[in-house]
């Protein structure tokens, strides 16, 4: 029988209505735990990453026990190392942008959690950038600018990840973010900072010329580093 349950309503439940809503549900002890996992999840209406996610980064899972047992999981720590392996390694094929931007709202709920996303930021950013490489989809882009904004509009990001962020060479993810304005309407790093920083692209530049107030007097000091590439130059000089 199946007993539809959205994504966020099993995100926010509380223990009272997780135990209530597992109650019901049939699970096999004697199936492994990929496919007691899938049958749960399709009793629930949902996949098996969504499962796995909504629960995982539910606070109040971490001690009904019960319930790791029907998922076929010895402990709370199994079905963590499930949630962030799945979480890490979706590029929004199991979870929607919106699944995604619930997870990060809810992270302010439990400090636990919160830095087990921070932990998890990276190498699912990672994920996804190798997927667009490899990819024209539009929809796919959309929703890694949503996911990049929401990372740093929901109090994920700190100062270590923006500068980690903007030191490494994926100039192509950052503009397609727009990550330069994010990071300087964070205020997490001043635009002046990020201007001088070398390894930020021309047109990364030029946003911060646009839209951040960038000076005059800030593009002649950087002009004057020899060191520039010839793009960047004759970027910059044209706001001269």
């Amino acid at each position: 029988m199946t007993q539809t349950v959205g994504f966020t309503e099993l995100l926010t439940a509380t223990d009272t209505d997780l135990v209530r809503l597992f109650y019901r549900i049939k699970s096999d002890p004697r199936d492994d735990f990929i496919i007691r996992i899938n049958r749960v999840a399709e009793q629930l209406g949902l996949n098996h990453t969504q499962l796995i996610c909504a629960l995982g980064f539910n606070r109040h899972i971490r001690d009904l026990s019960d319930i790791h047992s029907v998922l076929g999981f010895k402990s709370y720590k199994l079905l963590m190392y499930r949630n962030n392996e799945l979480f890490r390694t979706d590029t929004y094929r199991q979870l929607s942008i919106d699944n995604v931007i619930d997870i990060y709202a809810e992270h302010l709920e439990d400090e636990d959690i919160f830095a087990a996303l921070r932990q998890l930021l990276k190498p699912r950013l990672d994920n996804i950038q190798a997927r667009i490489a490899d990819s024209d989809d539009p929809q796919l882009t959309i929703c890694y600018r949503m996911e990049v904004h929401t990372i740093y509009t929901a109090g994920l990001a700190d100062t270590a990840f923006a500068e980690s962020r903007l030191a490494e060479p994926i100039s192509r993810f950052r503009e397609l973010a727009s990550e330069v304005k994010v990071v300087a309407d964070s205020g997490l790093l001043p635009p002046s900072n990020m201007f001088f920083m070398d390894s930020l692209s021309p047109g990364e530049k030029v946003s911060l010329i646009e839209q951040c107030g960038i000076s005059r007097a800030m593009i002649e000091n950087r002009l004057k580093n020899a060191r520039i590439s010839a793009d960047e130059r004759d970027q910059l000089e044209n706001y001269i």
